[in-house]
């Protein structure tokens, strides 16, 4: 196991916390964190900004150095320094899934670490990473720090890709079809708002004024983008004046303005359920179907239902309209993304219910595309502690517990009986209360652990 996140201050400066902005006991206060670190205290008005980065691309410096260049118009500090991305580990040993949770805690600590150690007023979050993102932005929260993100953009292709390649292995297109339906929704995504669950979590974070205008739509590498990067720069500073910490905008009344956008845009439950991790860290107490009620509205084609049963304690079953109200069959079950999508592709599942473990946090829509390439989305459904993006698959998304608790979701075996139903909003299971206990006793599986819980 390797460390998930490490950081580093690659430009190191010789920074002089601001007191100017605070007052009474908390001015002592960092008075005498600063002396104690070695740090120089200055009454003048020129924040220090940190510039996190965790996008391990050479696209990644122009955006640092316009962040830097829109801090110096400001008349503020900058600094910058580098953090693993979690999406960049995730392609490396997609197993790290598993970790997510633990990632986004690590990255949090991380975050706050830096902020504190280093005296920060202020800080960008340069990331094409929601988890990784959410945090970050958690540390900024517990540090009380203001804070911006600006995504660095992300692609939809890979998932499109899949899609077009479950055409192909039926029949349906030719390779070089695929290719040329492939380039043309890469030029469609390129300009979209939407790019994928990440780029809906970006943009739910803009809505509510944790990242500038516009800053989730632009892609990469674009002119706008690099305008955006400047002009985040320069918020920023002018945020770290006025103490706008993420403290000002992670409120009930932010909950409504994000759901607002969801159902508005059609976006993910994966997207918002991040977002939502994030108020309730700021104390925010959302019901369990805050969201489902909200979804109610949507006018799309996918619908959400909110759930509970014998299976979780609460859970959102994803269904489109020509979805049967009630849906049962054997449980298939998996203990990762990989093993789950190598199972349906080797044709061994005609129908059930394809259950996949360990993946808090990760978008399993690539299942739900093979699905769909397989003509199975009739037969096949899904249940996951991931997430999923809008599919004709019908999907159940645990909200708790996950797959890491030692509870039922957990202990669903296959050859189980599994059962959705949409008109009383249950995820139920045949298995007796006093197997399902008896079953919890013997699994002596380990939750996930790391170097660094």
């Amino acid at each position: 196991m390797f460390l998930l996140l490490t950081f580093t201050n690659r430009n190191r400066y010789n920074m002089c916390m601001n007191i100017n902005n605070l007052n009474g006991t908390s001015k002592l206060i960092k008075k005498i964190q600063s002396y104690s670190n070695g740090q120089t205290v200055v009454t003048g008005d020129i924040p220090n900004i940190a510039i996190i980065n965790s996008v391990d691309v050479p696209a990644s410096k122009n955006l640092v150095d316009n962040v830097k260049l829109g801090v110096h118009a400001a008349k503020g500090n900058a600094a910058i320094f580098n953090v693993a991305g979690f999406g960049y580990l995730n392609k490396i040993n997609p197993m790290t899934a598993k970790y997510a949770e633990s990632f986004r805690k690590t990255a949090a600590s991380n975050a706050e670490a830096i902020l504190k150690t280093n005296m920060i007023d202020g800080a960008v979050i340069v990331t094409d990473c929601d988890i990784t993102a959410a945090g970050i932005l958690l540390g900024c929260l517990r540090a009380n720090v203001p804070a911006l993100i600006l995504p660095t953009g992300t692609a939809k292709t890979d998932f499109e890709n899949l899609r077009l390649s479950g055409s192909v292995r039926k029949g349906k297109i030719n390779a070089q079809e695929s290719e040329e339906q492939l380039s043309k929704t890469s030029a469609i995504h390129g300009q979209s708002e939407q790019l994928n669950s990440v780029s809906s979590f970006f943009m739910l974070c803009e809505t509510v004024g944790l990242a500038v205008r516009g800053a989730s739509a632009n892609p990469r590498n674009s002119g706008l983008q690099l305008r955006a990067a400047a002009a985040t720069g320069e918020q920023i500073v002018s945020m770290a004046k006025d103490l706008l910490s993420p403290k000002k905008f992670l409120t009930k009344d932010a909950a409504q303005k994000a759901a607002n956008a969801t159902v508005a845009t059609d976006g993910d439950i994966g997207a918002f359920d991040q977002f939502a991790k994030l108020l309730t860290a700021n104390d925010v107490k959302l019901t369990d179907n805050f969201f489902a009620t909200a979804a109610g509205n949507m006018t799309k084609p996918t619908k959400i239902v909110f759930a509970k049963g014998t299976v979780c304690e609460s859970s959102y079953i994803q269904y489109s309209e020509n979805t049967p109200g009630q849906f049962s069959g054997k449980a298939w079950v998996y203990p990762n993304l990989e093993d789950a999508d190598k199972a349906l592709l080797s044709g061994s599942i005609s129908e059930g219910v394809v259950v996949v473990h360990n993946c808090v946090d990760i978008n399993i829509t690539a299942l739900a595309y093979t699905i769909e390439g397989l003509e199975r989305a009739d037969k096949i459904a899904l249940a996951t502690d991931g997430y999923c993006d809008k599919t004709s698959v019908l999907t159940v998304t645990l909200a708790r517990p996950s797959s890491f608790d030692n509870e039922e979701f957990a202990n669903i075996q296959t050859s189980d009986h599994l059962e959705i139903d949409l008109a009383r909003g249950r995820f139920n299971t045949s298995v007796l209360a006093k197997d399902q206990k008896l079953r919890a006793k013997r699994n002596t599986t380990p939750k996930p652990t790391t170097y660094f819980n």
